[in-house]
């Protein structure tokens, strides 16, 4: 019989994998994050695209959903070597990922309506509203630091995955790279940005199994 905290676990980590699923399946309706002063065409067509609101709809709660697969992963991970390097990694994760949602929000809810701006001339204040959320002085600062602190929480949760004898090491490194992919990358490259969100399907998929495994003990 599982125990009542090991079910926690279990549907925490459940939530690896939602994220996961949501994730590989939002950012193909969403298209390519574009800077709008760097090409306000491409960025208008993308954010008037059919498939905008659907997307939003599904990664916004995929970040909200992922916050319990990084309380379920320290959870499960506290009471062994790696827990206190866990515990940094969950910490920073959940930070970064809660100041991540302000941008996702403005990107979701005002750029349509900056892009209708822009088809109606008013090109300098398309991009200043569309830019306001990304690249202004509190804007531009919260977005880096976010983006920093789920690297580095990514980073030590990929060093837990190396340590632990549990999981096969090539988790740690997908994980890792999937963190590159979905901050640093994703103006660089959407390719790489969607390859990103269907790694940590992989890893959420392979962690889960392991853990709903060693969680079947109620002890």
């Amino acid at each position: 019989m599982v125990s009542r905290d090991n079910k926690k676990i279990r549907m925490g980590m459940l939530c690896f994998v939602i994220y996961g699923i949501m994730a590989a399946a939002g950012l193909p309706f969403r298209g390519p994050v574009v800077i709008p002063g760097e090409n306000p065409g491409l960025w208008a067509e993308v954010a008037l695209l059919p498939t905008h609101d659907l997307a939003w709809a599904i990664l916004l709660p995929a970040l909200v959903i992922q916050l319990f697969g990084f309380f379920a992963y320290w959870a499960f991970m506290k009471d062994r070597p790696e827990g206190e390097m866990a515990f940094w990694g969950m910490v920073l994760s959940v930070a970064g990922n809660g100041l991540f949602l302000p941008s996702t929000g403005l990107l979701a809810f005002a750029d349509p309506q900056a892009a209708l701006l822009y088809q109606a001339g008013l090109t300098d204040e398309a991009i200043a509203v569309a830019s306001a959320g990304v690249s202004g002085a509190l804007s531009g600062s919260i977005l880096a630091g976010s983006g920093i602190m789920l690297l580095i929480g990514s980073i030590l949760i990929g060093i837990t995955l190396w340590k632990s004898p549990l999981f096969p090491k090539w988790t740690s490194v997908l994980y890792i790279l999937h963190a590159w992919a979905l901050t640093l990358a994703v103006t660089l490259s959407y390719t790489v940005e969607r390859i990103g969100g269907l790694l940590i399907l992989v890893v959420g998929v392979v962690l889960t199994r392991i853990i709903w495994r060693e969680t079947a003990s109620s002890q």
